[in-house]
């Protein structure tokens, strides 16, 4: 129950950050449930996207799930990780 909580907060959250800025993102696919490409649109920078809203994309983050982000150019050229959740997650497990 708490894991299908946590896949809808995270559905929720990349809504949020395809709404939030609508000429960004393109689409967003899931490779596995904690990868997911995150398509920008023509003429975005991955390292723009990284840069810029990386921090007040965080401020979204409601779940504890670890996921990576993948930023892709329109290109499919350029790809850069941006991971969410993932350092807490580890230091969750070695406190354990």
């Amino acid at each position: 129950m708490e894991k299908l909580k946590e896949e809808t907060k995270i559905k929720a959250f990349l809504s949020r950050i395809k709404t939030e800025w609508p000429g960004i993102v393109e689409r967003f696919e899931f490779k596995t449930k904690s990868v997911i490409y995150v398509h920008l649109k023509e003429g975005v920078s991955s390292m723009d996207f990284l840069g810029k809203l990386s921090r007040q994309v965080e401020r979204f983050v409601d779940f504890t799930m670890p996921i990576i982000l993948y930023h892709i150019e329109s290109d499919g050229m350029n790809l850069r990780s941006h991971p969410i959740n993932w350092y807490s997650s580890i230091a969750q497990r070695n406190s354990q």
